[in-house]
């Protein structure tokens, strides 16, 4: 091989290593991630936020306000549910209808934590409705309000 080949290809391995440790180390700090809470630090939250079932009659009227068959983002007059996300460090994000996240899934209030690598959703049904199916992975917090973690599991 000739010199000129040799010195391109060693430049070209050089300036590869240090790309790859430069989006390594930019990733590195971008990507914060967030402890997960357990169902306990969850349950505790809710009492902290007005108890399960200030949280079900709130997400009802969210639901009965807002979920018109079309998803709605913007919630307000639900003061335990806001106080249930700000306590989680989450936000809620939207009032979900019927069946939009699959069969037997009612309309819920859904609140999100986390970044987008480990989600943490929590699902607040109405008084009294549970999910008919265990499609979404998700698990049981107290009354009508769930858990499901999207992070790679343990």
């Amino acid at each position: 091989m000739k010199p000129k080949n040799c010195a391109i290809i060693f430049t070209v391995a050089i300036l590869s290593c240090l790309a790859i440790y430069v989006v390594h180390h930019i990733y590195q700090l971008a990507y914060k991630p967030v402890a997960s809470l357990s169902i306990q630090q969850l349950q505790e939250a809710i009492q902290k936020a007005g108890d399960e079932d200030v949280l079900e009659k709130q997400a009802n009227e969210a639901i009965r306000r807002y979920s018109n068959g079309a998803i709605s983002i913007e919630i307000t007059n639900c003061p335990a549910i806001t106080r249930m996300a700000s306590i989680v460090g989450g936000q809620i994000v939207q009032v979900v209808p019927d069946g939009v996240d699959g069969i037997g899934v009612p309309a819920h209030v859904l609140i999100r934590r986390g970044s987008h690598f480990d989600y943490q959703f929590i699902y607040i049904f109405g008084t009294g409705v549970v999910p008919s199916t265990n499609n979404l992975d998700i698990e049981l917090i107290g009354g009508s309000i769930y858990l499901r973690n999207t992070g790679v599991k343990k």
